[in-house]
């Protein structure tokens, strides 16, 4: 009779064993990601300063016409906005991430 006590006992350390390394694990996964988040946050600062520049070049350009360099603008606006936009939903999906993990490691 009592080894039954026991052996379950003994499945529920193994399975507590087995939850905290799972958690561990990806706590881990998720620093790295967030770590990630700094080369993410440069690509920005790197897209903002050449789109900077495309935009200074269309301003200083007298040699286009005026429908060519609407043309350009909206173009840049165009590819400016899709790249944004996959930056903006990196660091949204790691924020929320590691708001849930902020809230587990408060329960």
């Amino acid at each position: 009779m009592g080894t039954g006590r026991i052996e379950t006992e003994d499945a529920m350390i193994q399975h507590n064993r087995g939850q905290t390394i799972a958690k561990l694990t990806a706590a881990a996964m998720l620093q790295m990601e967030a770590t990630h988040q700094h080369t993410v946050l440069a690509w920005g600062q790197t897209l903002f300063t050449e789109v900077a520049q495309v935009w200074a070049q269309l301003d200083s350009a007298e040699n286009l016409a005026y429908e060519d360099k609407v043309a350009a603008q909206v173009h840049v606006l165009e590819d400016t906005t899709a790249s944004l936009t996959l930056l903006s939903d990196n660091l949204e999906r790691t924020s929320r991430r590691l708001r849930r993990h902020l809230q587990s490691l408060r329960v």
